[in-house]
């Protein structure tokens, strides 16, 4: 009979882009966090893709601190919306303990959602 293997230890896992605030999670994000604590899941950093998204992230992090963290941003998607109140209140939510990145950011030329010049100015 061989030696029996000892048990793998779960690694310690941070998810950097989890879409939490999505509307198909809202009947079973408990569930969804239990699972992922339960496979070695430690930290999850939920995306804010718009302002609103960003404040929802935020708020979702701050029911559940030390799992939790949240990132505000403007998706380039989304970048035709950008203006300077949009820009100072991100920069409010950046300040905030539990937001730990600008983000989501960038440029999407490939689809172009939004129109270039857009994106670059967000």
């Amino acid at each position: 009979m061989p030696a029996r293997q000892p048990e793998a230890e779960v690694p310690e896992l941070i998810d950097v882009g989890a879409n939490l605030t999505h509307e198909s999670f809202r009947d079973d994000l408990p569930d969804v966090l239990e699972r992922a604590a339960t496979c070695g899941v430690r930290r999850l950093v939920v995306t804010g893709t718009t302002l609103a998204g960003s404040a929802a992230a935020l708020r979702l992090a701050s029911a559940r601190p030390g799992f939790l963290w949240a990132t505000a941003g403007v998706h380039p998607h989304e970048a035709a919306g950008y203006d300077d109140a949009t820009e100072e209140a991100l920069r409010t939510l950046l300040r905030h303990p539990l937001v730990v990145a600008a983000g989501e950011c960038g440029l999407d030329y490939h689809r172009d959602y939004s129109p270039r010049d857009a994106q670059r100015f967000a």
